[in-house]
């Protein structure tokens, strides 16, 4: 029986130096270098592509921090390292392309011969597909979480609203059974009315929002400035009473991928409680401008009302039926609508507001 030979010492260094470079490439791993006293850097050809680096980039220690997001945490920890400190962290690092991603890094201190620290040597690993994944579960829940907080909501407001109309007309109607004068049927007569009244207002409420959030995402692409001109063109009899400054510009951001009659509400919806919740001691001032920031897609609307106490009421403010003032016209439904709108569709609205200042909405599409 022949025993095979034993492999010799190239074969076996020509294997491992195989198997490290197939991991590395598996698992998108570059290594890199810099003698501080020198001002050498190194980089592998996996890193360089990470990185997307051309072949005639010319790597230094200035060079390098142009590739990290967060320069000064990188100097600071290029300086531990002189110190004999190692680090391993998530960081985020800008390609030669300018695409932002994250890798997990580690650093160690490079060592001379005669084993003074002279620079920092590590390895680098692209995370970005897990970061994303990460964040795109995070959204997920987020949005899970809003909708079941809506839910609640509308349970609630079913429950508490339903049988309280169902209780007022049971009152009346025990109140006013069996046989009643001429005065007392027209005053039964006049409660079931505002019972009828208030009910279907629920109902449709309600329906609204059953509506939002069951209407088919048949989005398009929405001419923001046209639907904001055809709301004020619906408000203007009412704006032409009052004493008006309005700006808007949407040049920043000119159209929207939306559902156009979503669209419209948002805007019709803000529109109307700036001028419902206006200051009658000064004019209205109205900005109304589109954004974008980090390619995010953003809508703001300032006004210089009479402002909500956010420290008072500001977890109620998109709640349905909770008014803050005493408007006869508030009803509490239009933010609510709203944020159910704005929601369904995946963005967010958040608000700015101080009593006698006014009112800011930020809309994330």
């Amino acid at each position: 029986m022949k025993t095979s030979p034993k492999k010799s010492l190239q074969q076996k260094l020509q294997d491992k130096d195989y198997f490290l470079n197939e991991t590395a490439l598996m698992t998108q791993t570059g290594s890199y270098s810099g003698n501080f006293k020198t001002g050498f850097c190194f980089m592998d050809e996996i890193g360089k592509k990470i990185l997307n680096i051309p072949y005639d980039f010319e790597l230094n220690f200035e060079s390098a921090l142009t590739l990290f997001v967060d320069n000064k945490q990188t100097v600071k920890r290029f300086k531990n390292t002189l110190e004999g400190f190692s680090f391993e962290h998530d960081v985020e690092m800008i390609d030669y392309d300018c695409k932002k991603f994250w890798v997990r890094a580690t650093g160690k201190p490079l060592v001379d011969d005669t084993g003074a620290i002279v620079g920092i040597r590590g390895v680098f690993t692209s995370i970005d597909r897990f970061i994303n994944q990460g964040k795109e579960l995070e959204k997920r829940a987020e949005l899970i979480e809003a909708q079941n907080e809506r839910l609640i909501h509308f349970a609630h407001i079913v429950s508490h609203n339903l049988r309280s109309h169902a209780s007022n007309l049971e009152l009346t109607l025990e109140t006013f059974s069996g046989k009643n004068s001429d005065s007392e049927e027209t005053v039964f007569k006049s409660y079931l009315k505002d019972i009828s009244a208030n009910l279907s207002q629920t109902l449709e409420h309600l329906n609204e929002v059953v509506t939002i959030n069951t209407h088919e995402r048949g989005r398009e692409l929405v001419d923001i400035k046209a639907v904001f001109e055809s709301v004020l063109e619906d408000h203007r009899p009412l704006l032409a009473q009052i004493d008006l400054r309005l700006d808007y510009d949407f040049t920043a951001l000119t159209h929207i991928n939306y559902i156009p009659s979503f669209l419209r509400s948002i805007l019709a919806n803000l529109l109307s409680n700036a001028i419902k919740y206006r200051d009658a001691l000064r004019p209205l001032q109205i900005e109304v401008k589109s954004k974008t920031k980090d390619s995010k897609e953003l809508l703001v609307f300032k006004d210089n009302g009479i402002g909500i106490d956010l420290q008072k009421n500001g977890g109620k403010i998109f709640n349905m039926y909770c008014t803050f003032h005493n408007n006869d016209d508030a009803r509490g439904v239009g933010l609510f609508l709203t944020k159910n709108q704005v929601e369904s569709l995946g963005g967010d609205i958040s608000v700015k507001s101080s009593p006698g200042v006014g009112s800011s909405f930020k809309v994330k599409f």
